[in-house]
Parts: structure tokens; sequence; C-alpha cells
């Protein structure tokens, strides 16, 4: 789920930084209901945040993606182009 330009766009609850082809910081926890931002700061060196069959934030380089998470548990992603690079959220 991209966001932009929606009047009534979420609260964040977590904010991940993409930078030096890292995702910081590596884990967030949020509620359930809970958002996260993830903010591509890396100069404009491409990523994508993935997890598989839950989000997929295309392949960005200096834009920001959102997701809300309804259901409690852990969600592991990763960048497809980096895929050393990962990260958990925590939910619930």
């Amino acid at each position: 789920m991209l966001t932009g330009g929606c009047a009534s766009e979420p609260q964040v609850d977590a904010t991940v930084l993409i930078s030096n082809v890292r995702f910081e910081p590596q884990e967030v926890e949020v509620p359930v209901g809970g958002t996260v931002e993830w903010r591509f700061g890396d100069g404009g060196l491409l990523h994508e945040v993935h997890a598989d069959g839950v989000f997929d934030s295309g392949v960005n380089g200096d834009s920001t993606f959102r997701f809300t998470f309804d259901t409690p548990g852990d969600v592991e992603y990763h960048c497809s182009i980096h895929p050393y690079m990962s990260g958990t959220v925590h939910v619930g």
C-alpha cells in the first residue's frame, strides 16, 4: 500500500530509515492496527521493501512507503535488490 496525497493518512507508529544500505532500526514494534513508514534516504540508491505475501513497496530511491499491520505477529521483510538487508516488524 503506497500512500500519498490522501486526506486521512494513518498515524505513523514507527519509522525505519533506509540509509547506508541498511534498515535503521532493524526491528520495530507497533500495535495491531499500527503503521510503519520506511523513508528511502540512501542518496537515490534503489531499494524495495518486501515481505512475502504481505506488502511490497516497489522499487524506490527517494520517497516513503507506509503499511498498516492488522494482524498480530512478527513480519520479516527484506530488500529484494539487496537481499542481505532485512528487518522485522513485531505487531501486537
